[in-house]
């Protein structure tokens, strides 16, 4: 069949213009006759057609199976699909197949067109958005590591926008459409999503029905709409899908280096502002001049800034620690076997009971690693004094060297075990104050020699509690700058100070302290202890030689103040004012318990000390001989010995 154009034209002119028969041109141009009359009747050439399709008998047979074939893919991964080569072995292994591989990847390529999906183009008005997540690796550190980016981007002016992030999770996900949103400078009408579990909870009918909560409060926040796409659809969102394709050709090629996320996403961003002055494909525009009609339908930016965050329920166990994104993190030993409040973000973690923070800890984007604060060990540490040393929270705790002659110190004045608890009970004061507060402290300490737990807490405390001094200025106020104040006389605060000093100086003379030893008593009738003033027999009080003793309302009690009784359990003890007490028990009655005596409410007899030994002084009663000749019948249960007390003298009489 002809179909040169040039001689095609050359006979239709010999023929039609120069007059030449058909029986010439054939002869001129060698060609047949039926040629010739198909020339003329057609001004140009319409190919070589078939009558009907050619026969394939070695494949035919054989279409239908691989048709089957083809569809059954469509069920199964992408990744476990049938190829060209598995299929023509199945062919020959199971069917008999005895044709070659030209006929069958022809037919193969025909079948394969006719099962291609059709699509209708989308429109694309301003102030929509979509976004997605891709992956790619870097090396972060030195080590290569997988990393997932967060990408949006505008069809209308192609704006791309990308982050990178350690995983793709609730906190990356909602960080990166935060800081998109900033860095357009408003929030997107529409934003279509794929169903990802960090933001679709159930799926309906092949597409996302029910959003998470996270994802519902940060709409709520921006007020932005959602479209969940088809599943294994993603021509819904084909412009995004794009740019994440883009973005890892562009921005990620070589593999990047760097040692911090934050460092590289600002790179990232300065890369999408340098995008923005290229040309938009397929529009004369640059990318810049149509984001400026995309920016007119972007809603405004909220005032109230949102938190990117994950927040879950989480039991902490018996070593003080709450699992949180395949990592472990430490808490108060207070709060073990407790419920406690999880809320990561992209940084950090916090623990919460109720409202109160109990723990932050660095954010850990590994798996199964633990996160230990030594502050919340040191309560069990304090009991168990040598989990200190080989506990693993104390492990690479680096302290100030002030620390360690802390603790040298501490251990020589008191012992090993005590001085270790000394040195841990300092140690806990970083529950209520920052480690350089508590180092400055300790560091005043050693400077004053002066290393016990409370001079350290009384320097912290003194950090804490000094308030600058306000002026009262009296500018504008006449009244009370017409106000004369005397001066001061601190003769009589000397005088005063003086005859303090000399009353303390008499009062530790006189009051020597003296410890009795005494056991309890238990009664014959009810066998109950003594309980109030009983149980407390001997107070540690001092008394005055000079007083006498009295067996009655009589003598120093007399003189000294109205006696007064309140009922107890099982009758009356008397009360008395402005004098010391100290009731012990007997010597005697505990030589000799079978002869102890007991009054009517099953007290047993007490005698009183006095010290016969001094002589008497002018003004006062002898010592107690006479009472002592009388033996223990003369002494009455419940008797008190009154104690000279010089800051309770008054004008109604001597001591």
């Amino acid at each position: 069949m002809y179909t040169d154009m040039q001689l095609w034209t050359e006979v239709r002119r010999a023929v039609l213009v120069d007059g030449l028969s058909q029986t010439q041109a054939c002869q001129k141009f060698k060609i047949h006759s039926d040629v010739v009359k198909r020339i003329l009747a057609h001004s140009e050439s319409l190919g070589y057609q078939l009558s009907r399709p050619r026969e394939k008998p070695k494949i035919a047979p054989f279409i239908p199976i691989i048709e089957e074939i083809l569809k059954s893919d469509q069920r199964v991964p992408c990744k476990q699909r049938h190829s060209g080569q598995r299929i023509l072995e199945r062919l020959r292994a199971e069917h008999g197949y005895v044709g070659g591989q030209t006929i069958f990847y022809e037919a193969l390529a025909d079948l394969k067109k006719s099962h291609r999906s059709l699509y209708v183009p989308l429109k694309h008005p301003p102030g929509e958005a979509q976004f997605d997540f891709g992956f790619a690796h870097a090396k972060l550190g030195g080590v290569m590591t997988k990393i997932a980016y967060a990408e949006l981007s505008l069809p209308y002016s192609n704006v791309r926008y990308l982050q990178v992030f350690p995983v793709e999770c609730t906190e990356s996900f909602q960080e990166g459409l935060k800081r998109a949103f900033h860095f357009l400078g408003g929030v997107p009408t529409l934003i279509k999503f794929d169903n990802s579990k960090v933001a679709v909870r159930t799926i309906t009918g092949g597409r996302g029905s029910e959003p998470t909560r996270e994802f519902l409060r940060m709409e709520s926040h921006f007020l932005f709409r959602h479209h969940f796409c088809r599943i294994r659809q993603p021509q819904e969102k084909g412009h995004v899908e794009n740019a994440v394709g883009y973005s890892r050709r562009n921005h990620l090629v070589p593999v990047p280096q760097f040692d911090s996320f934050d460092a590289f996403n600002q790179q990232l961003e300065q890369k999408c502002r340098d995008d923005m002055s290229k040309t938009s494909a397929r529009k004369k525009q640059s990318i810049a001049e149509l984001f400026e009609e995309d920016k007119k339908h972007l809603l405004p930016l909220p005032e109230a800034e949102f938190e990117a965050r994950r927040v879950e329920l989480r039991h902490a166990n018996s070593l003080s620690t709450v699992r949180f994104h395949s990592n472990d993190y430490s808490v108060p030993s207070e709060y073990a076997h407790k419920e406690i409040t999880v809320i990561g973000n992209i940084d950090h973690v916090r623990c919460l009971v109720g409202d109160a923070v109990v723990a932050v800890h660095k954010r850990d984007w590994g798996k199964n690693n633990a996160h230990y604060n030594p502050v919340h060990y040191l309560t069990i540490a304090e009991r168990r004094p040598n989990s200190l040393d080989f506990g693993k929270p104390f492990e690479h705790w680096d302290l100030p060297k002030e620390f360690d002659v802390l603790r040298r110190r501490l251990v020589a004045a008191t012992g090993p075990k005590l001085g270790v608890r000394q040195y841990i009970k300092v140690l806990r004061l970083l529950e209520n104050c920052t480690l350089e507060q508590l180092t400055s402290a300790v560091h005043h300490a050693l400077e004053l020699k002066a290393v016990s737990y409370e001079t350290i807490r009384f320097c912290v405390q003194g950090e804490h509690d000094v308030v600058p001094l306000e002026v009262f200025a009296l500018d504008g106020r006449p009244l009370l700058q017409a106000v004369q104040l005397p001066q001061p006389n601190l003769t009589v605060y000397t005088q005063y100070a003086k005859e303090q000093q000399s009353h303390e100086k008499t009062r530790n003379e006189i009051h020597r302290p003296f410890e009795t030893s005494f056991e309890t008593t238990q009664t014959a009738v009810d066998g109950e202890r003594m309980r109030g003033d009983r149980d407390a027999l001997c107070e540690r009080e001092c008394r005055s030689p000079r007083l006498p003793v009295t067996t009655g309302g009589a003598g120093a009690a007399g003189s000294r103040g109205e006696s007064r009784r309140t009922e107890t359990q099982g009758g009356e003890v008397p009360e008395l004012e402005n004098v010391g007490e100290l009731r012990v028990q007997s010597p005697a009655l505990v030589e000799q318990d079978a002869c102890q005596r007991a009054d009517a409410r099953g007290l047993p007899c007490q005698s009183r000390i006095d010290h016969p030994d001094r002589p008497a002084r002018h003004g006062q009663d002898a010592p107690c001989d006479g009472i002592r000749d009388q033996g223990m019948s003369t002494w009455q249960e419940g008797a008190f010995l009154p104690c000279h007390r010089p800051d309770h003298e008054d004008d109604r009489g001597e001591g």
